[in-house]
């Protein structure tokens, strides 16, 4: 008999925190480096749909997709990783607290053409700090890379 994997819902759960977020008029101080460039703002109001975007796209709960990555770890700490190469978010790392809360994210995503490659790392804890780094490299044009790190104010 073949056990059904169950996957986390890192969609809904990011779209549930885009709602508690929003609606607490959460505040972040925020860094935004692009290559050697850098800017910081404090306590600001941000559009979290937007802010989180990457996360909710980073959904690995797809039928197609239901044998493609390999499930580590215990109940409290468990990581998926892709089994196909071709597929954009290679590992998943999650961490829940002693409740069956998630309390930590570590996503990395990866896409590759011929002629472009982007890598995205992120992280977020709950109420605490999100962050992005992500680098493109397009043939003919070159790299950029971008760190985003928010600290959740409220």
């Amino acid at each position: 008999m073949k056990t059904k994997t169950v996957f986390f819902d890192i969609k809904g759960f990011f779209e549930a925190e885009v709602k508690r977020l929003t609606s607490k008029k959460s505040t972040v101080n925020k860094s935004v480096r692009q290559n050697d460039q850098a800017e910081i703002k404090k306590n600001l109001s941000v559009d979290w749909d937007n802010e989180l975007a990457l996360f909710i796209a980073s959904d690995i709960i797809k039928p197609a997709w239901k044998d493609s990555y390999k499930i580590s770890g215990n109940s409290l700490h468990f990581n998926y990783i892709a089994i196909d190469t071709n597929l954009r978010t290679r590992s998943v790392e999650i961490k829940k607290d002693q409740q069956g809360r998630a309390v930590f994210f570590k996503i990395k995503n990866l896409t590759r053409s011929k002629l472009y490659e982007s890598s995205e790392e992120l992280t977020y804890i709950p109420d605490s700090i999100y962050t992005i780094n992500k680098s493109q490299s397009v043939r003919f044009l070159g790299n950029n890379t971008y760190q985003i790190s928010g600290i959740v104010l409220k």
